[in-house]
């Protein structure tokens, strides 16, 4: 799977637009992978705006695809069946042409390898340009379609076909919390983006003086409302509250403030500064969580079938306490908010999974050690 040793280092990476899980987990390998390799060029296809792959600078070159359903929701919590069966049936079995299309084009920008984070469009585009695929996943949509095949039995279909392209890639690298291991898998911890700011630092971003409690609200990148703000301000002037996608802009109104999704502060950051962080139980979340060693208060969605093992992982793994979607909204969980800050968070070692993946990526393409 060597390159040619006289082209520049290309890669084509097709990542997941449900969520940011995926875009994250790929941008923290992605620049790892450009530190290995300073001439490396990215040509990424996703429709995860562009703007979240910022860091990436002079490596990228942005292709807005949609190249991933995954699941439509109609919030954080909740599954559109009717519309994700809609959008897979427009979608499934992949058209020839588009195919065919795309592995001219990755063929055409000098490509030598196709990374995909759960993608399998690109996995089908790589078999087709005949070049090496790589799969990074914590779980692939034939198995959360399986899993979700009682609710809506059509899912088993696209299961059947999704799971080929799965099955076939030429590298294939797991990173906890892994939902079903696979033999000769590549298993790695959790990747989540580097610290860029000290916690201080991100204090002083947020007029957080060290001494006061920090609380971080964070719901992946799936809109959601959040109706308890003023309960926020009302019930614990003491804490200090930064709540992310909950405005357009920076707002601080007396104890809280309010962030946009794409805030001025990284969210890795965010999370490090914070006492307590409460949000939904995501991949990146918790990949951020992890890393920073924070307590965490986390909403679980019991039907869905990648929480059972990112539950195992919390509670091995992470000082957290499991809460119920239906207490969100009205805000019932702040009940139990006195409880959650008293968990104390955990030290971790420096080592670093994105690496250890841009290394297997560099291995896997360029022949390089």
């Amino acid at each position: 799977m060597s390159a040619d040793t006289g082209a520049r280092p290309t890669l084509a990476v097709f990542v997941s637009s449900h969520g940011f899980g995926h875009a994250s987990r790929s941008c923290a390998v992605l620049e790892h992978l450009c530190d290995l390799e300073p001439e490396l060029q990215i040509e990424l296809f996703t429709r995860i705006p562009q703007w979240f792959f910022a860091s990436l600078g002079q490596h990228l070159h942005f292709h807005e695809l949609d190249c991933d359903l995954g699941l439509v929701q109609t919030d954080a919590f909740e599954v559109d069946y009717e519309a994700t069966l809609s959008g897979l049936a427009d979608r499934l079995p992949f058209q020839p042409d588009l195919i065919q299309n795309l592995a001219q084009g990755v063929s055409a920008l000098g490509c030598q390898a196709v990374l995909c984070d759960i993608a399998p469009l690109g996995l089908a585009v790589a078999k087709a340009a005949r070049l090496p695929s790589i799969l990074v996943e914590n779980f692939t949509w034939d198995w959360i379609y399986s899993g979700l095949a009682q609710q809506a039995p059509v899912l088993e279909n696209y299961a059947t076909l999704l799971q080929p392209h799965f099955a076939g890639a030429d590298i294939h690298i797991q990173t906890e919390p892994v939902c079903l291991p696979a033999e000769n898998a590549h298993r790695l911890g959790p990747i989540a983006r580097t610290f860029r700011m000290s916690v201080s630092e991100t204090r002083d971003a947020l007029s957080v003086a060290s001494t006061d409690p920090l609380v971080l609200i964070t719901m992946g990148g799936t809109h959601i409302g959040f109706p308890f703000l003023e309960q926020l301000k009302d019930r614990f002037p003491e804490i200090r509250f930064a709540v992310s996608g909950a405005s357009e802009t920076v707002e601080t109104d007396h104890s809280l403030t309010l962030l946009p999704v794409r805030g001025p502060l990284h969210h890795p950051d965010l999370v490090r500064a914070a006492d307590l962080v409460i949000g939904k139980a995501g991949y990146s979340t918790i990949a951020e969580i992890y890393a920073a060693g924070v307590p965490f208060g986390c909403f679980i969605r019991a039907d869905y079938p990648e929480m059972g093992p990112l539950v195992k992982f919390i509670e091995r793994e992470i000082p957290a306490k499991m809460l119920a979607p239906e207490k969100f909204a009205n805000g019932a969980w702040l009940e139990e908010l006195p409880e959650l800050l008293g968990m104390k968070r955990v030290s971790r070692s420096s080592i670093s999974a994105a690496a250890e993946c841009a290394s297997l990526v560099r291995t896997s393409f360029l022949g390089r050690r």
